[in-house]
């Protein structure tokens, strides 16, 4: 039985601040497409709930089991507990996500809840492995991304140093390349490329 038949439930995290832009016009794609396959979706856009991405002293005394984690921080890691998949929609920044979404995986994905480190050092991960997309924009063309060694580095850094770090081990990267110059048409052929090889839900 696949995930839409049993009417299972979808995070989608979004990271930019313009609700017109193609990170926004992405996710609202993503979300209408499972909710057509009988999904439930769930929005968590994190410029408009101004998130706070920086670590804090509270954030700190957790890590160190002087105290519970904050009651934000509980919440985010519930939407996290709730989702059967979770798609993450971001344009990329420096070669990486943007400063708010590396906050939110620092602040969210906390010791004991996203991974255990036992007393001889051993790190076990956590988190329920679920299907994580990842599905970027960059300004950039596929070859100087290859040249680079950008595909290379968000597979060490954020498929292998968080996910996998947790846990989570079936991660897809999608990335819209040339975003900046985009027409209809190009985004209406990586709609179809989505549908396809990320929304195509088993």
């Amino acid at each position: 039985m696949s995930i839409s038949e049993q009417n299972k439930n979808a995070l989608i995290i979004i990271t930019h601040p313009d609700s017109a832009s193609l990170s926004h016009q992405i996710s609202n794609h993503i979300a209408k497409h499972l909710i057509h396959q009988g999904m439930n979706v769930e929005f968590a856009d994190l410029h408009k709930e101004d998130f706070k991405a920086a670590i804090t002293i509270a954030d700190l005394e957790a890590y160190r089991g002087q105290r519970f984690v904050g009651s934000d921080i509980v919440s985010e890691q519930a939407r996290f507990d709730r989702a059967d998949i979770v798609y993450f929609v971001f344009p990329i920044y420096w070669w990486s996500v943007p400063a708010m979404l590396k906050g939110w995986f620092e602040r969210v994905f906390t010791h004991g809840w996203a991974y255990k480190v036992d007393d001889q050092g051993h790190l076990t991960g956590e988190l329920k492995n679920i299907p994580v997309k990842l599905i970027a924009t960059g300004t950039g063309d596929e070859t100087g991304y290859e040249k680079h060694g950008y595909k290379k580095a968000i597979q060490t850094q954020i498929t292998e140093g968080i996910f996998g770090f947790c846990g989570l081990g079936d991660v897809q990267t999608s990335i819209l390349f040339q975003s900046d110059y985009i027409e209809a048409e190009g985004l209406q052929k990586f709609f179809n490329q989505l549908d396809q090889d990320v929304l195509a839900i088993k």
